[in-house]
């Protein structure tokens, strides 16, 4: 995996295929690592790039957290993406992404770019747009709350492995098909142990203003968008609720034998719901 230097940082970031550009962005405390078992599949089709986020796997890391918000925006990340598909001569593209981190990435890149975007994927969220200061873990309940607040304590004073440790018993997010599986949580482990401390305390927001503009460009574009939901995640009545607010011709596929990570826990069936959905795309297109 080629690492480039772009916007000034270092991006680590996977090529592979040709065809139709599909660009793969992770969530939160993931790589490029964690589509090991969805890149062979799509890249038959597509020329799939995925790059690693600031703060994950080999990406440049910013440990510092005076300075930390500056950083880690999703505005300074949807540039880093803008400057390679650039590098990599990338004009119209597919696009998917996973979870809190993923999802308010491509809706962001999407706001930018709406004539260069030809169908999305969403996955196990929808858009969670917050008051200034406000943390989207608020949104999860109390349980959920003290659930984050205590991992970004463990985060700052032990690292990430204590967090990946925590998950293990608090179950936040991770379903009983994750931690019952020793080959699951081997990379889930390695995906916290390349995942920054700093960027998991820090979470970039993502505003009332962005949501608003990218649901009135959905609705313009009339781009084709599906919102893809493991069946045992915890909240997928929600994001579907909120995902057909935001945008009204909203696809919804729920995936059996999985939760919060379809990507992981169930790729057979994620593989096969991306590309009839990509491949529907491109033929309205």
């Amino acid at each position: 995996m080629p690492l480039i230097k772009l916007n000034g940082i270092d991006i680590n970031y996977i090529d592979q295929g040709s065809g139709e550009p599909l660009l793969l962005i992770h969530n939160l405390t993931s790589n490029i690592d964690g589509f090991k078992k969805n890149i062979p599949e799509l890249a038959k089709r597509y020329r799939v790039i995925a790059p690693d986020l600031r703060g994950h796997g080999y990406t440049t890391h910013c440990e510092n957290y005076a300075d930390a918000s500056a950083f880690y925006t999703f505005d300074n990340i949807v540039e880093d993406i803008t400057q390679l598909l650039a590098k990599l001569k990338v004009d119209k593209f597919l696009m998917f992404g996973q979870a809190y981190w993923g999802v308010s990435i491509a809706s962001s890149l999407f706001n930018r770019f709406p004539d260069r975007v030809r169908g999305i994927v969403l996955a196990a969220t929808s858009m969670i747009p917050c008051d200034p200061g406000e943390k989207p873990y608020e949104k999860l309940g109390e349980v959920g709350k003290k659930n984050f607040l205590r991992m970004h304590e463990q985060a700052r004073s032990e690292g990430m492995m204590a967090v990946f440790n925590d998950r293990l018993s608090s179950g936040q997010f991770w379903s009983e098909k994750v931690r019952s599986s020793p080959e699951i949580l081997k990379e889930f482990a390695e995906a916290h142990r390349l995942t920054s401390p700093v960027a998991f305390v820090q979470i970039p927001h993502f505003s009332h203003q962005r949501r608003a503009e990218v649901s009135a460009k959905l609705e313009n574009a009339q781009l084709p968008l599906m919102l893809l939901l493991g069946e045992q995640d915890s909240h997928n009545a929600q994001s579907f609720r909120e995902m057909r607010k935001d945008y009204s011709q909203t696809q919804v596929v729920i995936l059996p034998d999985c939760g919060h990570y379809p990507t992981i826990e169930n790729p057979h069936d994620f593989n096969h719901a991306l590309l009839n959905f990509y491949a529907g795309a491109e033929r309205g297109s």
